[in-house]
């Protein structure tokens, strides 16, 4: 298995490098620990479209380069590392977009273009304040009504919630011809729901929502997936999301490593730099290890998924490992700053906060670490 870059995975990268330090970098920096508004976000988002990390993953026929998983991948890797705010608005793209891709038509067509052109903002609504990681027993209900379903229920850390267009959103069908879990896909002007930003440890130049749907008349055809049928649906389609925000987080603590490097070769204690000092050249040795080992568990379970491979138990440990190791790897950094390490005016203070946050995404660590027990011994520990 080789996960060396190919010519064209090299001219992505290098390209997209170049691009987020003259354009992205100097907005991160600005908006670091600032909310970053709708109109703003949609910019934003429009021009990282043209290097396939908005929606490049899409098929050609329905407007994306038809880009790999890996390539998406590592660039998700290099966007976190300069701002993973920005890259949390854009995994939603990416998981919304496997959304719209799935949307039967005519409902797709609706929202296709505009959803290319990043006029529109979509989301996926799954978690709920009571259930936690359960998601299937998920209380947001629907109640059919003649050719509508009526939605009642709230919604817990949406990400990209507040900057919503319209939303894919896992609900209890509990009246009607067929009952179950189904997904169905919610126009905030046209079904109308609200929402409301949660503010966090960290990361809250993008927007985590709580979203509340009172009444929300929803009519049958835009049901995307059929109740018994939606959990299936929403866990197949962003089963990539795992191993991705892994990346993200070893994106953040390769931006550690690379502030604490330099630190350390500037920084100099009794004649020379800190760099020179073997406690410090150890920490920096094992964080950079981490840093590669992260990423190939990363790619593995990427490369299963493209391939349609079983990936439940790679995508929970590159999500797991990755995480974990990002906030050991930022801590080591801190700590090689010393006391500047705790100030904002270095930016390692900011990303100790942020690599945190990736922890209980995409599902906590602890769930990931129950997957990967459940598919080695066989029995179920919830």
């Amino acid at each position: 298995m080789d996960f060396s870059l190919d010519e064209m995975q090299t001219i992505a990268v290098d390209g997209f490098q170049k691009f987020l330090q003259a354009e992205i970098k100097p907005i991160a920096e600005q908006y670091r620990d600032k909310y970053i508004n709708t109109e703003l976000a949609k910019e934003i988002q429009a021009k990282l479209a043209p290097f396939g990390v908005v929606n490049g993953f899409l098929p050609e026929e329905l407007g994306g380069f038809d880009m790999d998983l890996v390539t998406q991948g590592m660039l998700m890797h290099e966007l976190a590392k300069v701002s993973p705010d920005i890259a949390i608005t854009t995994l939603i793209y990416f998981a919304s977009g496997k959304m719209v891709a799935a949307t039967p038509e005519p409902l797709r067509s609706k929202y296709l273009d505009k959803f290319l052109s990043c006029e529109l903002i979509a989301s996926v609504a799954i978690s709920e304040p009571g259930t936690g990681s359960d998601i299937s027993s998920a209380s947001c209900r629907a109640k059919q009504d003649g050719d509508y379903f009526v939605i009642n229920g709230e919604k817990m850390w949406i990400s990209s919630g507040d900057y919503s267009d319209f939303m894919y959103v896992l609900v209890n069908v509990t009246e009607g011809d067929e009952t179950g879990l189904a997904v169905f896909l919610v126009d905030r002007n046209e079904h109308g729901y609200e929402t409301t930003n949660i503010d966090k440890t960290a990361l809250n130049s993008q927007s985590t929502a709580q979203v509340f749907f009172d009444n929300c008349r929803v009519p049958k055809e835009n049901m995307v997936a059929a109740p018994g049928k939606g959990l299936k649906m929403l866990l197949t389609l962003l089963q990539s999301s795992r191993p991705i925000v892994g990346l993200m987080s070893m994106g953040i603590a390769q931006a550690a490593f690379d502030e604490a490097l330099q630190y350390a070769l500037d920084r100099s204690q009794f004649g020379k730099p800190i760099a020179a000092k073997q406690i410090v050249q150890e920490k920096l040795a094992e964080m950079i290890t981490k840093i590669e080992a992260g990423k190939l568990m990363a790619y593995r379970a990427l490369d299963c998924i493209a391939k349609g491979k079983r990936s439940d138990i790679d995508a929970a440990m590159a999500k797991w490992y990755c995480t974990d190791m990002a906030c050991e790897i930022v801590d080591e950094a801190t700590k090689i700053h010393g006391g500047n390490g705790i100030t904002r005016e270095f930016p390692v203070e900011y990303m100790a906060r942020a690599a945190k946050v990736f922890r209980v995404t995409e599902g906590t660590n602890e769930i990931q670490k129950l997957m990967i027990g459940r598919a080695i011994t066989g029995l179920n520990a919830f």
